[in-house]
């Protein structure tokens, strides 16, 4: 799903963190990988709170038009964390390695060096 120029006044939460998600899985797999059940979860969720912080910024500055711009903000974080993940799947020797897979500890210690990057890390 892509979000066009166009200025729309409402993006449901849930559509931007589907954009977001998809690309972070599909930044995943021009590497060869795919994420585990609890990577996608958390992926997933951190998308979620994305999208929501988004729209929230964009509700208190009153200018849909910078919607599309912090979405794509958000999709270079996403793309940092996925390879930040990779790189612990490889690095990290207190991750077991599951080729092809970045798990949920891969998640935990990307986010721990990627954090306070806005709007993956909110609080």
């Amino acid at each position: 799903m892509t979000l066009s120029l166009e200025v729309i006044d409402s993006v449901a939460d849930a559509g931007i963190q589907e954009r977001l998600f998809t690309f972070a899985s599909h930044h995943a797999e021009r590497f060869g990988y795919r994420f585990g059940d609890g990577a996608e979860s958390d992926v997933r969720n951190a998308a979620g709170n994305a999208a929501s912080a988004i729209n929230e910024r964009v509700n208190q500055e009153k200018k849909p038009d910078k919607r599309e711009l912090y979405v794509r903000q958000a999709e270079g974080a996403f793309e940092f964390l996925v390879e930040r993940m990779i790189f612990e799947a490889l690095t990290n020797k207190r991750i077991p390695l599951a080729p092809g897979i970045i798990g949920e500890k891969t998640f935990e210690a990307a986010r721990a060096l990627l954090c306070p990057c806005w709007p993956i890390c909110t609080a």
